[in-house]
């Protein structure tokens, strides 16, 4: 797709689907594409629920400026290659507090957290490549950029960092256009709530433990600088690897994968790929060199579906957990409030979303200025009616919901009313 051009922003151009393209299969290895366009994104890879990397997508970022070219590196099998731009973070981020976690240490089944200042972080990871430079051997390649030596140290990855929110004037990134349909962040921001926008750094050998991305969202991530190993399986090959109380390990491996015969995928990332992560593949990441990447969590009309199963199944585990007080006062209120706590939203949450979308498309055909997406993108017409055909199907799944229509919070007059409004 060519982005047709509107006073500056992009026109996300969606048509309908091709005839017989629908089936989605799983492919033999994860496509990389470059050039993709948003239509031919949409439909084989968001819709279908399948992985891709899609490469370019950061060249004109202004985080580019926190890497610095060392022409004697060969990371990523290219002639010159980037490491960290120490002094220009420091420049430009002021010395607030961010949220670590220590790769080498655990605290019940999660990495160990703590909190640092930024410049304080920088510092210590500074300090360990100039250690680990030092103490190499001078035949020992330059590619070995690191703060960590395995287990001997700490071992201290800055992760989940809302910088974007916590720094709104400094416009360090732009979301590329495949992730711009973006429900739950558009609601969000809009609103001044947290996000789920993050900047992830990292030395060498920090790691994400295996898991899948909370409410069974999309992801994407994006490497500003450094090589990311992915091990990443299809919904439903998780379920080989729990034990037999239904819980899932902490961290896996190849030799693990092999051995419980899951089928799985091995990406490794480059600088400047994004690796589109679909709901429900389940996934363990490394960091093969120092790396910094941005992310995101979201949720649109491709999986808004699975996102409510995913919240119906929260909702039962925490009733079940507390099935011996349903005699209580409120008890359908305390699970509420419980599931909010434990998932992250609520039924009236995931409400006030679809609310707060479904105003904003239908508005789309009242007003001559289009939403921006992301300050940057609008939606052509096909895709503000397909959002809110999406809309239309999942609130009458609401509707019929024995929960919702027993809840003593009038959820089931919500999600009539939204009903009303969208069937107009």
């Amino acid at each position: 797709m060519a982005s047709e051009q509107r006073d500056g922003d992009v026109l996300l151009q969606l048509h309908p689907e091709e005839v017989g393209q629908s089936v989605a299969q799983l492919p033999e290895r994860i496509e990389r594409c470059s050039g993709l366009d948003y239509n031919d994104f949409f439909w084989r890879y968001m819709h279908k629920n399948i992985p891709v990397v899609i490469a370019d997508v950061s060249n004109d970022w202004e985080c580019q400026n926190w890497t610095v070219v060392q022409e004697s590196r060969d990371l990523n099998s290219n002639p010159s290659a980037s490491s960290i731009n120490f002094d220009y973070l420091k420049t430009k981020i002021s010395d607030c507090p961010v949220p670590v976690a220590d790769c080498n240490s655990s605290y019940f089944n999660s990495h160990t957290k703590l909190e640092l200042n930024f410049h304080d972080y920088l510092a210590k990871w500074r300090s360990g490549i100039e250690n680990q430079s030092s103490d190499r051997p001078a035949w020992t390649s330059a590619e070995e950029n690191s703060n960590v030596v395995a287990a001997s140290r700490d071992n201290l990855y800055l992760k989940d960092w809302h910088l974007a929110a916590q720094m709104p004037g400094y416009n360090f990134y732009k979301v590329p256009k495949y992730f711009a349909s973006d429900w739950l962040n558009e609601q969000l921001i809009q609103q001044g709530k947290d996000d789920y926008r993050f900047v992830y750094m990292g030395p060498k050998n920090s790691w994400t433990s295996y898991h899948a991305d909370v409410f069974g969202s999309f992801s994407w991530s994006t490497n500003i600088v450094g090589l990311k190993k992915w091990l990443i399986m299809p919904p439903g090959e998780e379920l080989k690897l729990n034990d037999r109380l239904g819980n899932p390990p902490f961290s896996i491996d190849e030799k693990m994968l092999d051995e419980h015969h899951v089928r799985y995928y091995t990406i490794n990332q480059r600088a400047n790929e994004a690796v589109f992560v679909p709901s429900g593949w389940f996934h363990q990441v490394w960091n093969l060199t120092d790396t910094i990447s941005v992310n995101h969590n979201w949720f649109n009309a491709c999986n808004i579906s699975l996102v409510w199963q995913n919240l119906k199944n929260n909702l039962k585990a925490v009733c079940n957990e507390i099935s011996d007080c349903q005699q209580m006062d409120n008890f359908e209120a305390h699970c509420q409030t419980m599931l909010r706590a434990s998932f992250g939203i609520n039924y009236l949450d995931f409400i006030e979303l679809l609310e707060f979308i479904a105003a904003r498309r239908l508005a789309e055909g009242t007003v001559a200025t289009k939403f921006l997406l992301f300050d940057s993108y609008t939606m052509n017409d096909y895709h503000v009616q397909y959002d809110l055909e999406c809309l239309r199907k999942i609130t009458r799944t609401l509707t019929e919901d024995p929960t919702i229509q027993c809840s003593p919070l009038q959820l089931e007059d919500r999600c009539q009313g939204l009903l009303g409004r969208l069937e107009f």
